[in-house]
């Protein structure tokens, strides 16, 4: 069987949870010391050099010191490729931005024989275009988790791509969302090219949503609205998606907060809503309270009315806080339906010591 440089660093300590995630999967993976040495672990983080021409400054590990481990893929290529790219779009969207620093995510083949790999992983590995490609993130073993829990099921596995290709088009850093900021963008542009990508963005959120069969079902003789003023839901069509929601282990109570920022100038929203976040202040922040069918349905309608037809007149209104909305919204279907919203590595590394501590049932890997 082939073997498959993925190119993700990962800590050692973190080793043994991933291996696990993959066995349960039936990935056959591997761990090798990464032959960048791109990164050196500590118990206080880690460090990393970003050339490899400085990695003789960085010099050689000190006490408590270790480099990372390289996950290696052992399948066809196809396969192998499946399983990293799914692995990077993963963390694209658990991070909710791109890292702009991690490149192509192909695999690259290691061959059998032990001076031949000695070779590669001194005279390419350790050289401009292949040594930035190595990569560590601390919450990648979510990734790893999020994308072994998709694998088995195509519509989100696209979900999941499609998503982080969203991001990859056009994102802000959630943390520039934060109300504390206010607003940081221009609420929209100009220019026809932004317009273009602020369309796809939105509509390949969009349809990550649709992946999932998370989008809201209504038609002409079961319509969306019982009052298209006050926006009363139609209760067949709520409880419809209400009940798709709870299936996909989402509470369809829970609400969003959907990001309103500066004077008003975007465009307008369907369903109109009045409920304030508590932070709002009702000026500069005007950020609102959304359940989650309302936030699909502002979603869709974003999709339907701006985006995925020839534009008119309110297309130009969208930027960046619209596509922020639509992918957050997205984003918390995804990682919800795969059972980790609000999961961190630590969290995963607790529960596989909790696991190893108690003898596991019939059948549980």
């Amino acid at each position: 069987m082939p073997s498959f440089c993925s190119f993700l660093v990962f800590e050692p300590s973190q080793a043994e949870l991933v291996m696990s995630l993959c066995r349960c999967i039936g990935w056959n993976v591997r761990f090798i010391p990464d032959p960048s040495k791109r990164f050196k672990f500590h118990k206080h983080g880690h460090s990393e050099v970003s050339q490899p021409g400085a990695l003789a400054d960085f010099g050689a590990l000190g006490v408590s010191e270790s480099h990372g481990q390289l996950l290696v893929v052992e399948a066809e290529r196809t396969e192998a490729n499946n399983i990293i790219q799914l692995i990077h779009a993963a963390g694209v969207v658990i991070d909710g931005f791109p890292d702009q620093k991690v490149g192509d995510p192909s695999a690259f083949e290691i061959p059998d024989d032990a001076s031949e790999q000695a070779s590669i992983f001194e005279n390419i590995f350790q050289t401009t275009g292949f040594f930035e490609r190595f990569s560590f993130k601390a919450q990648r073993p979510v990734a790893v988790a999020m994308a072994a829990k998709a694998w088995s099921n195509k519509r989100t596995v696209y979900a999941i791509h499609k998503l982080a290709k969203s991001y990859e088009t056009e994102a802000i850093t959630p943390w520039s969302a934060h109300p504390r900021y206010g607003q940081i963008f221009e609420k929209h542009s100009g220019e026809f090219s932004d317009h273009v990508r602020s369309s796809i963005a939105i509509n390949l959120a969009f349809s990550a949503i649709e992946e999932m069969k998370l989008e809201v079902k209504s038609s002409r003789e079961r319509p969306r609205w019982l009052d298209n003023k006050k926006y009363t839901w139609n209760p067949a069509v709520l409880d419809d998606i209400a009940s798709r929601l709870e299936k996909a282990g989402i509470d369809p109570e829970k609400t969003v907060d959907w990001v309103v920022r500066g004077d008003t100038t975007e465009v307008a929203m369907q369903p109109v809503r009045d409920r304030f976040s508590t932070y709002s202040d009702g000026q500069k922040v005007r950020d609102i309270e959304l359940s989650i069918p309302d936030a699909i349905h502002a979603c869709t309608y974003f999709r339907n009315s701006m985006t995925a037809h020839a534009f008119g007149k309110e297309t130009p209104l969208l930027g960046p806080y619209e596509v922020y909305n639509v992918q957050q919204v997205a984003r918390f279907l995804v990682l919800s339906t795969c059972g980790l919203f609000d999961v961190w590595t630590e969290d995963l590394l607790t529960e596989t010591a909790g696991r190893k501590s108690a003898p596991a049932p019939s059948g549980v890997c």
